[in-house]
């Protein structure tokens, strides 16, 4: 899905990312998470504006390497 919409945005200059934000200590990822809520809002962030400019679809990593589709 997102490579189909970075393909339908491109012409307008919308980058499209999909994120992993890593294990969160949410509800769902229970109080052993490796991150807190705003540590990993903080790592999205970042990430996003690194990346944030470069054309095309990317699947990043909460530390900003690329993972494989």
């Amino acid at each position: 899905m997102a490579k189909s919409l970075a393909l339908d945005l491109a012409p307008r200059g919308i980058i499209c990312i999909v994120m992993n934000p890593g294990w969160v200590r949410t509800d769902m990822g229970g109080p052993s998470a490796t991150f807190d809520v705003e540590t990993s809002c903080r790592n999205v962030a970042n990430v996003i504006e690194q990346n944030g400019k470069s054309p095309g679809h990317r699947y990043l990593n909460y530390d900003g390497s690329e993972l494989p589709w």
